[in-house]
């Protein structure tokens, strides 16, 4: 099958970008390797994990033509794998305030694949905030270099030094102590493919009765223990929503830092997300999360991913995944049910 998903007409590539990407790329695995033992690399990226639960995902029956597109084709409900995550590079304790992450991974999908890594997956990456505040290659790729090269205060002076201190001051404000990820709203930042002639960004809405509750004393773990009383007490839902780009300017797809307002395009509910009552926290839960992948390229053609942002994560993803594998002799593991 001939790829018709064509996302040149929405993008734009600076000609240094592949060069800042495999610069990032060899700073971020020189980093997992003199931080990690070997048998014990963790991802590069959001490597503490909180959760891995199961999980369905149920495509909404009266969707209109227009949104029934890859996933969203038909009524049907999907088996789907969430890992839910702090997003520091370093493993902290859940008293830090963090962004935090939350990847869906479907199974069973029919269809041409954007990356041949997996077969039947489908991945939706999301995070605790609407935007990714260094929403260019360029700016991340500064961010990790002075981060793992110098140290974050030499980011810091980099910053305010040529006028991008309000991007600091924007991370700042996204990290937070949350009551639970299952309380929490979360968007994908960057753009997608939504078929062949639209772009979308993704969100999540938190439906469940149940609300957690932060704890007088937080401990380290006390977001896992919150999920845990959470899903011992009752499922937790979310709705799942698209948001279609209305004016390339004010939505632009290389800039994941820019918000798009829901003034100028409302999200939409195409599926909703049930978690049902579970035990997750056991030995062989967290081997599985660590087993797993997850990507923005872990898709259907229909939904591939664009965007500076979304082109660094597919590469580096794809890379430091198997050097992660390779390293610690682990299988490069596509789940089943």
């Amino acid at each position: 099958m001939k790829n018709t998903y064509s996302a040149t007409k929405f993008e734009s590539i600076p000609a240094d970008e592949p060069s800042l990407i495999q610069s990032m790329q060899s700073l971020l695995q020189g980093k997992m390797e003199k931080d990690y033992e070997k048998g014990n690399t963790k991802r590069d990226a959001h490597p503490k994990h909180l959760a891995l639960l199961k999980a369905e995902f149920k495509i909404a029956s009266d969707l209109p033509e227009e949104l029934k597109v890859g996933v969203f084709q038909k009524e049907k409900t999907y088996s789907a794998w969430i890992r839910i995550s702090n997003a520091s590079g370093t493993p902290q304790s859940d008293k830090k305030k963090d962004f935090r992450g939350f990847a869906i991974k479907l199974m069973d999908v029919d269809g041409e694949k954007y990356l041949k890594e997996e077969k039947e997956t489908q991945d939706f990456v999301l995070l605790s905030y609407p935007t990714m505040p260094l929403g260019t290659v360029k700016l991340f790729h500064d961010a990790v270099y002075y981060v793992i090269k110098w140290n974050p205060l030499v980011l810091l002076l980099k910053f305010m030094m040529s006028g991008k201190g309000h991007l600091l001051k924007e991370m700042k404000k996204g990290r937070k102590n949350q009551t639970s990820p299952l309380d929490i709203r979360f968007w994908s930042t960057t753009p997608y493919l939504f078929g062949k002639n639209n772009v979308v960004k993704y969100s999540i809405i938190p439906t469940s009765t149940y609300k957690s509750s932060l704890p007088n004393d937080l401990t380290d773990t006390y977001l896992t223990d919150n999920i845990e009383k959470h899903l011992r007490e009752s499922e937790a839902s979310f709705d799942f929503m698209v948001q279609f780009q209305k004016d390339p300017n004010l939505m632009p797809v290389e800039d994941a830092g820019v918000e798009w307002k829901e003034t100028d395009s409302p999200f939409i509910k195409v599926a909703t997300i049930k978690i049902p009552q579970q035990t997750f926290r056991t030995k062989e839960r967290d081997e599985l999360a660590e087993e797993m992948s997850f990507s923005p390229g872990h898709t259907l053609l229909e939904h591939q991913p664009i965007g500076g942002i979304n082109r660094a994560r597919v590469e580096i993803y794809k890379n430091l995944s198997k050097f992660r594998h390779v390293r610690d002799n682990r299988k490069m593991l596509e789940p089943v049910d």
